[in-house]
């Protein structure tokens, strides 16, 4: 079933917690609608030391790295645009979930203000009325 996501992670790094945390943002935020993501999976990798990685899937023939982790001591040239220092918050990770799978969505306060979308294009910002009255 599509659209589906995989987190590969580092085992030994004890990453688990945090791709745990990652698959619980987004079977919340993608669960249900036209916003709907039908596998998120977890791929504890032992033979490559540091990696963390978060993979989009369309079908079978189409996928694309969302995000991977820089690694600090990696003598490989690492320009491409899914390589990032650290972690992601969960709204990142939302942000590029949605703008591979669901460009013209929006992520409710996610999308406070315009967000990128994938073609480049902003998205409209459109005020929380609720957020509004507590000002």
């Amino acid at each position: 079933m599509f659209p589906k996501i995989t987190i590969l992670y580092c085992a030994k790094c004890k990453w688990h917690n945090r791709a745990v945390w990652y698959v619980q943002e987004i079977l919340q935020t993608f669960g249900e609608g036209d916003k709907f993501v039908a596998e998120v999976s977890l791929c504890p990798v032992y033979d490559k030391p540091g990696l963390f990685q978060i993979i989009g899937y369309k079908s079978e023939d189409e996928s694309r790295v969302l995000y991977q982790r820089k690694m600090k001591k990696s003598a490989e040239p690492q320009e491409e645009e899914f390589y990032h220092d650290g972690f992601p918050d969960s709204k990142f990770v939302k942000v590029l979930v949605r703008n591979y799978f669901f460009p013209q969505e929006r992520l409710g306060h996610v999308d406070g203000h315009a967000a990128q979308l994938i073609d480049g294009s902003e998205n409209q910002k459109i005020e929380c009325i609720s957020c509004k009255d507590n000002e």
